[in-house]
């Protein structure tokens, strides 16, 4: 009799530089090795059965993602966290589970917002008034227009404004600017960080290599009845 186990996991230190695919290959071995014994799908191509929630851009760290593994053992939820925590490398670390059913709703169609927290260095200090001006400026923006890709590879304007909740500024000093925002993270609606970090040190006047902000993903939530909850 096969069970479903909902991971929340972290992904930091050098693992924020391997791909989705490789954290994947990652996770069929580290289960190999607890000798935990994974559910496999029908057909002439097996592959495990696991379902994540949205895929992590490479260099991001993250507190909160999830997956949902369906296995064949009878472990308890203890006996399957610590067999699977041996196996895992440093930076990859099971923080907590719970057994689920199969009518449960999967990761990937329920998720809707992500946390994230951006870090920016400073070339020159910002005032705690400009940036609050600024913060205020833009989330007052009826309409937030960027030029971006389709699927068809044709270039589209797209208002991202209804596509973040919050945005607010955690820490401001001479060198650093520390940014809170959420968005969409989903496959209903997604904001990717690579279009919008591109947008913030516009907003602020900060000129340098988006691929040098530092981004953390703290958590992926659910809109239910109003409010936020995680998956877990």
């Amino acid at each position: 009799m096969s069970k479903i186990i909902r991971v929340k996991f972290k992904k930091e230190g050098d693992m924020i530089y391997i791909s989705h695919l490789d954290l994947q290959r990652l996770l069929h071995r580290a289960f190999r090795r607890a000798e935990i014994n994974l559910s496999h799908s029908q057909g002439y191509n097996p592959h495990p059965k696991m379902s994540y929630g949205n895929a992590l851009a490479l260099g991001t760290e993250s507190q909160g993602e999830y997956v949902d593994i369906e296995i064949e053992d009878d472990l308890t939820i203890n006996e399957f966290l610590e067999r699977i925590s041996k196996e895992l490398p440093a930076g990859i670390e099971f923080m907590k589970a719970m057994e689920i059913d199969s009518q449960t709703p999967s990761l990937s169609s329920i998720i809707d917002y992500g946390e994230y927290i951006f870090s920016i260095d400073l070339e020159r200090p910002l005032s705690k008034e400009y940036v609050k001006g600024k913060i205020v400026e833009f989330m007052n923006q009826e309409e937030i227009m960027i030029t971006k890709k389709n699927k068809k590879g044709k270039m589209v304007d797209v208002d991202i404004r209804p596509l973040i909740k919050n945005f607010d500024i955690i820490d401001l000093n001479e060198e650093r600017i520390t940014i809170n925002t959420m968005i969409a993270t989903g496959s209903k609606q997604n904001l990717n960080t690579n279009i919008f970090i591109p947008k913030i040190l516009e907003i602020f006047g900060i000129i340098m290599d988006p691929l040098d902000v530092d981004i953390l993903r703290r958590d992926l939530y659910i809109q239910k009845d109003g409010h936020l909850e995680t998956p877990m």
